[in-house]
């Protein structure tokens, strides 16, 4: 399997679905990139981490077409620090398609092993 990256120069309309033309491909999308972020950060602030947020939607044209954004990790002070994955949002439905326990285990392990790599060393009371 291999992907192939079009980028449309269109902008997404205000109201309603656009048709996506990526010869030879034609289909209409219902759900705008915003909205699936809009929804990924919903299912992340509930479910994953407060410090996770949904960026770059990328559309992939498949049997059932998703928006699949990365997982960026975002540290107050120090804006994103790292990227843990990725997300996918239903293009048709906005529905978001949700990550196994091990992913979401995963995840929080790296985030755990990020987050103790930038604190700072205390030293012990003596």
């Amino acid at each position: 399997m291999f992907q192939v990256v079009y980028e449309n120069r269109e902008s997404w309309p205000d109201q309603g679905p656009l048709l996506v033309k990526a010869p030879p491909v034609a289909i209409e999308i219902a759900v705008s990139p915003t909205s699936a972020r809009q929804r990924a950060n919903g299912y992340l602030v509930t479910d994953v981490s407060m410090t996770l947020h949904a960026t770059n939607p990328m559309l992939l044209l498949d049997e059932r077409p998703v928006w699949r954004l990365s997982l960026a990790m975002r540290l107050r002070g120090l804006d994103q620090v790292a990227t843990l994955g990725t997300l996918d949002v239903d293009a048709q439905t906005r529905e978001v398609l949700p990550l196994t326990s091990q992913q979401i285990r995963a995840i929080r392990d790296q985030a755990n092993a990020i987050v103790t790599s930038l604190a700072p060393e205390t030293t012990p009371a003596i």
